[in-house]
Order: C-alpha cells, then sequence, then structure tokens
C-alpha cells in the first residue's frame, strides 16, 4: 500500500468538509456519560438532516413495526448507534453533492453506492447476522474513496477513468497500476478519521476482495455482506456484462450461504427499493438494469455461446466430444434460465409475462373453436398492513403460501400466475359460469383458512376475486377486455367488503 499516497488523498483540503452538525453528534458520541437528549438537540439543529432521518426510519427500506414521530423517539427505538451511523451518512452524502467535474459520473457513482447499500441491508436482514443500518451506511461508503480520488488535485483520478473506458475490467486494478491504492483502501481510512466504527470500518476496506481472508470473527460477517453486495451493484450497474447473472449469484451465495430462494427474492425488488432511497436522499441516479433483462441478457447469450460452439464443433472433428460435453451443459443451464424467467421465484407459479402470453395463445385457440373460457383476478386483502406491521419477511411468506394454495387447485387445462405485487390470476379453459364460480369461491376459502406464524404471532389472509367467464361463440373478445371486466368485478368485490367473490358473464 502506498500510505503516502493515501494519507495525501485522505488528508486533502479539496474534499468537502463534514457538517458541523454531524461533527458535533461524533463528538458526543465518544463520550461516556453521552445524554441522548443532547444528541437529539443538537441533530434538530439541522432541519434537512432530521427531516431526512425521521423519512428513513419510517420508509419500508427500513422496516420498522411502528411510526417513529420525533428524534427522541427514533433514538429510543433504533438505539444511538443507529443514529450515530445513520446522521454521518446522511451528512456525508449532503457534502459530497451531485459533484461537477468533468469525467466523473456522479449519478452512475450514486447508482452504484444505493445498489450497493439497499443490496447490503437487505441481504443483512435476509442473514440476520449484521445490523441491517450499519451494512446500509457501509454500503453507501463503499465507493467513497473514489471521490476523494477524484478530488485530489494533479487529475490522475481522471486518466484512471479513462483507462478504465478502455480497457474495462475492474478498476481497482488500475487505481492500483496508478496509485498503488484502490479507493476500498481509501474509503477505509476517510471512515476511520470519522470515527465509524472499526468493524466497519476494516470491511469497508476488503470489499472487492483485497485482505478478505485476514479479517476474522464479527467483521467477517460485515465484509461478507458488504463483498456480496457489492457484487450484485457491479451486476445491476453494467459494470459487468448480464452472462455474468449466474456466477454472480453463485458467489453472492458461496460468500454468504443465503438460501438461492431468499437470494431471488432480494434480487427481484432492488432495483424498486434504490429508487425509494435515491428519493429518500434527493439523488439523481443513472439508468440501472431491471432484474429480468439481466436474466434474458444471461439466456441470450448462452443461446449465441451454445450456437457457436455448436460451429466450433462441426469445423474441427477433433474436438467434437469436447464441444458436445459443453453444449449439453449450456443446454441445461440454457433451460434453467429459460424457465427461471416464466417462473415467478417467490411463489413458484409463473409470473406476469408468462400468463399474458399463455392468455393470448388461449383466447385466440378458442375464438377459433367457439369455446369457454374463465379468468378470475385475486387480491390479498389489506397485504399493506402485513408489510408495514411484521415487515417484507412475513409478506413474501403469505405470498408464499398463496402460490402453494394455488397450485393444488390447477389442474389440466388451467394456469396460475402471480400478476404483480399481491394479486394473482388463474384462468380456465372449457369451463361453466357455475363451474368458475365453484372454483373461484374454493379458492377464497382455502386462501382464508391460510394461518401462518411470524415471531409468536399467527397470521390469517383473506382475499377479494373477480370473476368473468366468457362464451366465444356469442362474442369475440380480446384479451385485455377479459382483464378488464375480471379487474372491474374484483374493484366491485373489494368496494363491497372485501373477502367475497363478485363474477361477470
Amino acid at each position: 500500500m502506498n500510505t503516502a499516497a493515501l494519507s495525501s488523498i485522505v488528508n486533502s483540503e479539496s474534499l468537502p468538509s463534514m457538517p458541523a452538525v454531524a461533527f458535533k453528534v461524533l463528538e458526543l458520541c465518544r463520550l461516556d456519560d453521552v445524554n441522548i437528549q443532547d444528541v437529539a438537540n443538537t441533530i434538530a439543529k439541522d432541519p434537512a438532516l432530521t427531516a431526512k432521518l425521521m423519512r428513513v426510519s419510517n420508509s419500508s427500506i427500513f422496516g420498522m413495526s411502528k411510526k417513529v414521530a420525533s428524534i427522541q423517539q427514533a433514538m429510543v427505538v433504533l438505539g444511538l448507534r443507529t443514529v450515530k451511523i445513520m446522521a454521518l451518512g446522511f451528512s456525508l452524502v449532503d457534502s459530497l453533492g451531485k459533484g461537477s467535474k468533468i469525467g466523473f459520473d456522479y449519478p452512475r457513482y450514486w447508482r452504484r453506492s444505493l445498489s450497493t447499500a439497499v443490496a447490503a441491508r437487505q441481504l443483512a436482514e435476509a442473514l440476520g447476522t449484521i445490523r441491517k443500518d450499519e451494512a446500509f451506511v457501509g454500503g453507501l461508503l463503499c465507493d467513497i474513496g473514489m471521490v476523494a480520488a477524484e478530488r485530489h488535485p494533479g487529475g490522475i483520478y481522471e486518466q484512471i477513468l479513462v483507462q478504465h473506458q478502455l480497457r474495462g475490467g475492474k478498476i481497482q486494478d488500475i487505481e492500483r497500476e496508478y496509485l498503488d491504492i484502490t479507493h476500498a483502501e481509501i474509503s477505509a481510512m476517510m471512515l476511520a478519521n470519522w470515527s465509524m466504527p472499526e468493524t466497519l470500518c476494516h470491511a469497508v476496506g476488503a470489499h472487492h476482495g483485497d485482505g478478505f481472508e485476514e479479517i476474522v470473527l464479527r467483521t467477517k460477517s460485515v465484509a461478507c455482506v458488504l463483498r456480496a453486495a457489492s457484487e450484485i451493484a457491479e451486476l445491476f450497474c453494467g459494470d459487468v456484462c448480464a452472462s455474468e447473472c449466474l456466477p454472480v449469484k453463485e458467489r453472492v451465495i458461496d460468500i454468504t450461504g443465503i438460501a438461492p430462494q431468499i437470494l431471488e427474492s432480494v434480487l427481484e425488488v432492488l432495483n424498486d427499493n434504490v429508487e425509494e432511497a435515491a428519493d429518500l436522499f434527493s439523488l439523481e441516479l443513472s439508468e440501472g438494469l431491471d432484474y429480468d433483462a439481466l436474466r434474458t441478457g444471461a439466456v441470450m447469450h448462452l443461446a449465441n455461446l451454445s450456437m457457436s460452439l455448436e460451429r466450433d464443433r462441426m469445423d474441427a472433428e477433433s474436438q467434437a466430444q469436447k464441444a458436445k460435453s459443453q453444449v449439453q451443459t449450456l443446454s441445461r443451464l440454457n433451460e434453467t434460465l429459460a424457465e427461471e424467467a416464466k417462473t415467478d421465484k417467490l411463489t413458484g407459479i409463473a409470473n406476469r409475462r408468462a400468463f399474458d402470453q399463455w392468455l393470448e395463445e388461449a383466447v385466440s385457440v378458442n375464438n377459433a373453436k367457439n369455446g369457454n373460457l374463465g379468468l378470475i383476478l385475486i387480491d390479498l386483502d389489506y397485504f399493506k398492513k402485513i408489510n408495514d406491521t411484521y415487515g417484507h419477511l412475513a409478506g413474501d411468506e403469505a405470498l408464499r403460501l398463496v402460490g402453494r394454495c394455488l397450485k393444488d387447485v390447477v389442474e389440466n387445462g388451467s394456469y396460475a400466475a402471480r400478476y404483480g405485487g399481491e394479486e394473482f390470476v388463474i384462468a380456465v379453459a372449457d369451463t361453466t359460469a357455475r363451474n368458475l364460480r365453484g372454483l373461484a369461491e374454493d379458492i377464497r376459502k382455502s386462501i382464508g383458512n391460510i394461518r401462518f406464524k411470524h415471531g409468536r404471532k399467527e397470521l390469517s389472509l383473506t382475499a377479494s376475486l373477480g370473476a368473468v367467464h366468457v362464451s366465444f361463440g356469442e362474442e369475440t373478445v380480446e384479451a385485455r377486455e377479459i382483464l378488464r371486466r375480471a379487474d372491474e368485478c374484483l374493484y366491485d368485490a373489494k368496494a363491497d367488503g372485501r373477502n367475497r367473490v363478485e363474477i361477470t358473464f
């Protein structure tokens, strides 16, 4: 490590100074007999910081079980350590701002930083091994060393950025070539100077893998989460190509030990949570990649690679057996990804994209033969209350149980899918209106019988259903119109008290 360069960058006068309120909070927190009211009064002197702390405390990202109404209450509920870390995180973001220096893409920087922060927090929540707030702020500040290096006089970091654009690869490799240090090492030193927890400083310094094996005990848990979150952020920000989707997921599972299905849940909602975080911080972000697009890109990459390998097999008979084995392996991966692309990972039933395709084909076939088709839209009642009160893990468990329930009623000629959020849909071919109503009532009762535990609390569900039956011998109806009619019935069911079925013929 080039300690001289590190010291020069970290102590550069071109870096923004820490806001006075954040500095005072740190000073107070160093006292052995710190008074919580004194800290709260200090934070209250900065209305913008106070407002942001209240917003993040009550956001779905933070996942509090009850609303926090004041800084004093936040400090009681969250704890002094959490408020200190979050206050410093917000203050540093405000002090850095959006930036203006040519050559450094601040919207892209914030996209990567928030993606790392949100991914780290979601992984911490799923794993339960480290504090969620510490993971969030650690992820947010992992790459702050880039800003420090970029603002250092001399313009050397502009050369690094140009080389990274030309050569690709890992930017930390180019940083080491030009500076003999990386932005991760700079970030760790800056956090240490700002009196952040030692565990967090060491974990930030190892978030790209350097020195990772030397870290021990609790620091290892934090470092695992930040390293995995950094891998996820690179994928969603386009720093690595979509073909790396499966390898990235495998590395995250290997680093953290997270269950594959839980990881899928994290990735499914990552972009939405990043956008919410950007709103909390009032930051402009560059365009990110959608998880469905990443999976589709991985499928296309494997398909193209499979075709290329097949051509190589035909051109070189001596490599025939090896190429055949590779093609078979890629084919299996292709089938797996193709199945993933049409399956909702949380519930195990079809997703909306697959259902829309199935419905279009079913409408076309039944129009041609004057057949019948029934469609049922299902919306879980008061589902947001479960998420707000018990957290997203409880909500996810509820959705999984409903998916399992719908699997049990799906037979030949019918199709079940998660249509979005807490909304599900079932389409049934060659059915009567009477049978469709009976099926809808059976589904309503089955969902009403669901019971599951969250902590010591037993939770239950109800659902409102809107159903429509179409006889194509009497009218020609498009798929969109069928969905619209079902949605109107669903609206009536919810307006009439919920936990009921409304049907139209």
